[in-house]
């Protein structure tokens, strides 16, 4: 089937399944760097089996939300020190905290949304609970 933005017969997840252990990702249509890297592993425990599952950022987002983070974090110190320093309140130093809280906020909330999505659907597709 065929409509207007291309077929809607196409797989949700791709990665590899090695042993007891998968590694896959969701493939969407948009961009979003805050995809989760989904790593799962299956285990047979007195006749059920339980689905382990972990949901985490891709280690190259990660490590530059950390250095971006940390810098606006420093530029935001140093602002809030030297205000400190002088007495005084600069406005300024709302810009870096704004620009920390605004980072933190499209990292998790990116981040919630495609990971809420596949935990309903890994949750229909195993017919159980996911733990997180």
């Amino acid at each position: 089937m065929t409509g207007i933005f291309g077929s809607s017969n196409h797989k949700p997840y791709e990665g590899s399944i090695i042993g007891n252990s998968f590694n896959i990702t969701r493939i969407i249509g948009y961009r979003n760097s805050f995809l989760p890297i989904i790593k799962g592993s299956i285990k047979k425990d007195f006749g059920e089996t339980e689905v382990n599952v972990k949901m985490r950022l891709h280690p190259f987002v990660l490590v530059f939300m950390f250095i971006w983070c940390g810098g606006v974090g420093f530029g935001f110190l140093a602002l809030l020190t030297s205000s400190i320093g002088k007495g005084t309140f600069e406005p300024t130093i709302l810009i870096p905290l704004a620009m920390l809280l605004f980072g933190y906020g499209l990292t998790t909330g990116g981040f919630k949304y495609e990971s809420i999505k596949s935990r309903k659907y890994l949750a229909e597709l195993f017919e159980a609970e996911i733990k997180i």
